[in-house]
């Protein structure tokens, strides 16, 4: 391999890796956006949200209890 290819890779692969990166911080952002939506909106129906966070990607659930 000589030292353009290697430059090719590296780019095409420091491009991906970036994109993934912005791809998990949108899905985090609307992720937390979302909760606190829905949070705000058990509130103000006088309840307590209750929130968990199970594994280590987006996989959320949401609970109003007091209402």
């Amino acid at each position: 391999m000589n030292n353009s290819v290697k430059k090719q890779v590296i780019l095409i692969l420091s491009s991906l890796a970036l994109m993934v990166v912005i791809g998990l911080s949108i899905d985090l952002y609307l992720t937390h956006k979302e909760i606190m939506e829905a949070s705000n909106a058990c509130y103000n129906l006088d309840g307590y949200p209750v929130v968990h966070k199970e594994g280590f990607i987006s996989n959320w659930s949401f609970t109003c209890n007091g209402i």
